[in-house]
């Protein structure tokens, strides 16, 4: 009897222990570097603590107006309309976000300079309406002027703290993670995502102002 009453106090106690561990800030720190199921894996009743850490934002996201596509036969393509010029392929090496930034503002293109990262609205004025063959001859859901093979996942500069809730062809998406996450488009399936900015895994489209 006495051995099933220390179990039984053993079993109690043990969740509030380890929630004890699991400070609001330590908490919050998690929630930059995991998601949600692995932050209460480690730390049993920490739900409440997660409500209080997201940081959500309530701008809607507000897509630009269709573009206009012209091939300057230079290894890239202006959008006439958002007066914006792409590279017409994407770099498919892997970066983190500071990192995808850091490539987009050293690059040359076509003997050009001037190259950033695009935004969430820009990038997805590359999305085209059906999974359509592209310049590499492959399908994707890029616009058919584009060189994307079968598609590949691209950070945007757009953060989770600017916009915290997308909603694309597939389903509502709800990102809590304010600067320290970020949004993708993913030319293979058409869709938007977001992750961690330090996850070194996706790679980079560049865009500049046109003149």
């Amino acid at each position: 009897m006495r051995v099933l009453f220390l179990i039984l106090v053993i079993l109690v106690a043990w969740p509030t222990s380890s929630w004890a561990k699991c400070s609001k800030a330590k908490v919050c720190t998690m929630m930059k570097k995991m998601g949600h199921f692995d932050i209460l894996n480690q730390c049993p009743g920490a739900a409440a603590l997660l409500a209080e850490c997201r940081k959500v934002s309530d701008k809607k996201l507000e897509d630009l107006p269709a573009p206009k596509f012209v091939d300057n036969k230079n290894g890239t393509v202006t959008d006439t309309v958002n007066k914006l010029t792409w590279a017409k392929k994407g770099d498919l090496k892997k970066y983190s976000l500071k990192m995808a930034k850091q490539f987009a503002a050293g690059s040359d293109v076509d003997g050009t300079t001037g190259w950033r990262l695009p935004t969430l609205p820009e990038l997805k004025t590359l999305m085209y309406k059906e999974r359509v063959k592209n310049v590499s001859g492959k399908k994707s859901w890029v616009y058919p002027l584009f060189d994307d093979g079968r598609g590949h996942y691209y950070w945007t500069t757009t953060t989770c703290e600017e916009i915290s809730v997308i909603t694309d062809r597939y389903q509502r998406k709800l990102c809590q993670q304010g600067d320290q996450g970020a949004w993708l488009v993913h030319f293979n399936i058409g869709a938007v995502f977001w992750h961690h900015v330090t996850a070194e895994k996706y790679h980079a489209w560049l865009v500049k102002e046109a003149k």
